[in-house]
Formats: structure tokens, sequence, C-alpha cells
């Protein structure tokens, strides 16, 4: 009689790249597209101060830094996330295929050529990756009378008209200072981050701790929406010029403490054991740390406005874009939220950079390029952890399928 003999439970092979998994959700090409670019514009900019690179684009020097940093990296991040998240607010299909592609064709053809030189052609490349994203989130949320997220599409909007005015400004077309547009397209990221990070931070806290220790108070929610909108009208009027200085400081004095009333109802302490939570009330904590710095430096403190706007980009947007492009980049590809070594070392060095960037600066503001140079390094280090570990997870099918 033959004996039976049964295999043993071999783990299956992984799969290699796979063009329909990684075009099947807005987050895989957007995210490691937007950290790849982060972890390559930074060290290109910082090269070109120094005289070591050319950039040839229409985009001269510190406008093609500002420019990128939002239109580039920042804006292709948040369209991911946006095609992620609406998804999963509506039930409905966000661009994926073909249509997903050719956004990142589109995306990155004007990257390349806003550099190298392209002509127009880059410009208007540009122009058109916005808009047609806000087409692409707007459908759904229509579809699914989702009115509640119906403001992302504005913001949207308001960034397009942005871009433009940047281009605009580049022709010679129009004669407007390119930092009064950074600062209200800067705005425009806090006020997603101040909704949508008001939404999921306690939400988030609360998922792994259990319970319901981190709280929301949604009139504060509302009336903080509501002053972020104010001071996007206020930077688009007034923009980094100093007129009515002391009534915006004190605007901004009030708008810092609300936000810190609200981060204190998370208890973010609770959070200090578990990485992939405590970055997000961390990298939230910028924007009151901004509005501070600007408020003080409107009230004639030894404060440049600039350092205020890095707070945001580099700690809030930064911070709070890794924070979401990790733990949602392991939850849609079927990995348990557990943070390896890794993504501590994303959260820790994006912090270390925001913090070099605005408290180096301030304090020894005669050691600025040393200072500049070790906040690049530890962006750099960031995106480019991510970009490493997380090109085969987003090029991949989930682990589970």
């Amino acid at each position: 009689m033959q004996q039976s003999q049964t295999m043993p439970n071999l783990p299956k092979p992984k799969a290699g790249f796979s063009w329909e998994a990684f075009l099947s959700l807005g987050f895989r090409p957007f995210y490691i597209a937007g950290a790849a670019y982060a972890a390559i514009s930074v060290p290109l900019w910082v090269a070109s101060i120094f005289g070591l690179v050319e950039i040839n684009g229409p985009l001269e020097g510190v406008l093609w830094h500002s420019h990128e940093l939002i239109f580039g990296f920042a804006a292709v991040i948040l369209v991911g996330f946006l095609f992620t998240a609406v998804q999963n607010w509506t039930g409905r299909k966000t661009p994926n295929g073909l249509a997903l592609g050719g956004l990142l064709a589109l995306w990155l053809a004007a990257r390349v050529l806003l550099f190298v030189g392209g002509g127009p052609v880059g410009q208007v490349l540009d122009l058109l990756f916005l808009p047609l994203a806000a087409i692409g989130i707007a459908v759904p949320l229509y579809q699914a009378k989702n009115t509640r997220n119906y403001f992302t599409v504005g913001l949207l909007l308001v960034l397009t008209v942005g871009n433009g005015v940047f281009h605009a400004i580049a022709l010679d077309l129009i004669n407007v200072d390119p930092a009064d547009i950074f600062l209200w397209s800067v705005d425009v990221f806090a006020i997603f981050i101040s909704v949508i990070g008001g939404r999921i931070i306690p939400l988030f806290t609360n998922g792994a701790l259990g319970g319901k220790r981190a709280q929301r108070n949604p009139q504060l929610e509302n009336v903080i929406a509501a002053g972020m909108v104010l001071l996007l009208v206020s930077d688009i009027y007034f923009g980094m010029s100093y007129e009515v200085a002391t009534l915006r400081a004190v605007g901004m004095l009030v708008l810092a403490g609300l936000h810190i009333v609200k981060i204190g109802l998370w208890r973010p302490q609770m959070t200090w054991g578990k990485p992939i939570l405590w970055i997000l009330p961390v990298s939230y904590a910028w924007i009151p740390i901004a509005l501070l710095l600007r408020a003080a430096a409107l009230l004639d403190a030894p404060v440049d406005q600039v350092l205020a706007i890095h707070a945001i980009t580099v700690g809030s947007i930064a911070g709070m874009m890794l924070a979401m492009m990790t733990r949602s980049a392991l939850g849609h590809s079927g990995r348990p939220l557990k943070p390896t070594i890794v993504e501590v070392a994303i959260y820790y060095l994006i912090v270390l950079s925001a913090v070099v960037r605005v408290f180096g600066v301030l304090l020894y503001p005669q050691a600025y390029f040393a200072i500049l140079a070790i906040s690049a390094l530890c962006w750099v280090g960031a995106f480019g952890l991510f970009t490493g570990k997380y090109w085969n997870i987003v090029t991949r099918p989930r682990i589970d399928q």
C-alpha cells in the first residue's frame, strides 16, 4: 500500500512588477513618483545654489524651487491621496488604468520639461494636471452626492489658479511677487491638513489604542476651518506684506491658539510609544507653530516669514504626507500597520529636517548654508527611504490577493 505524502505549506512566490496593480489606485503611482521627486528635486535646488547645475526651464532659480515644491512634489501626492480617499468615501472608482497612467505621464513630462527647458510645452502640460485631477474626484463625489467633501474640488481649483499665476509671472505677463502666490498656495495645503487631519487623527488614535480617548469638537473644527479660509483670503489680498500687520497678527495668534486646543483634545501624549500615530499630531502641530512665527514677524520680532512657510512645507505638509503615505500604502497593500525601523527613521528624519530648517536658521543664521545642507540631507533621507522600501509595495498586487 502506497504511503500518502503531504506537501509542506510553502510561501507563495512574490509577484513581480504589475502594471495592473501599479495603476489600480491613485496612491500607488503618485506616492512613489512624488517621493522620488522630493528626494531628487531638493538636491538639485541646493546644487543650483552652489552653481553645480543649471535650471534651464522657464521657471528660474527660487521660482522653480518654490513652484516644484508645491505644484510638483506636493500636488501629485495630494492627488494620490484624494484619488484613494474619494474612492473610499464614495464607493465609486476614481481614475485608474490608462487614465491614471496618462495623468502620471503628464506630470512626469511637465517635471522634466520645466527643468531642462521645453518652451511652453512643459508649462501647458503642467497647467493641465490639477484641473484634470479635480475632474477625477469631482465626478465620483457628484455621483455619490458626497457634498461634505466638495471642498476638495474647490481647493484643487484654487491651486490651479495659483499654478497659472506662477507661469504667468515666468512669462512676464503679470508683475506679481511669486512669494505671495507661494504663500496662499501653502495655505490651501494647510486647509487640507486642518480639515482632513481633524477627522483622521483622532479616528486613527482611538482605533489603535481602543476607546474614545482622543476627542473631537465639531464646533471648534468649524471655527478653525473658517479661520483658515479667512487666512487664505487675507494672504491672497495682502501676501507677504506688512499691511494691517497688527490686526493680522492678532488673528493668527487666535487661530494658533484654537489649533493648540484642538491638538490637546486628541491627547497626543498617548501616542508617544507608537511612531505611526505620533507622527500625525506632531506634523499637524507645525501649523500653529507657523502661525505663531508669522504673527511674531508681523509684530516686528526678528523672525522672517519665510521660516513660517518652511514650518508648513517641511514640518506639516511633508510630515503629514509621509505619515499618510506609509499608513495608506501599508493598509491598501494588505500589510499590517506596524512600522519597521525604516518607517521610524522616515518619521524622525522629516521632523529633524523641519526643526533644523526652521529653528536652526532662527538660532544660528550665520550658519545658514550648513543648516540648509543638513535639513536637505534629512529630507532626502526621509523620501529616499520611502521610495526605496515602498517601490515593491506599490508596484505589486496586494499580498492577500
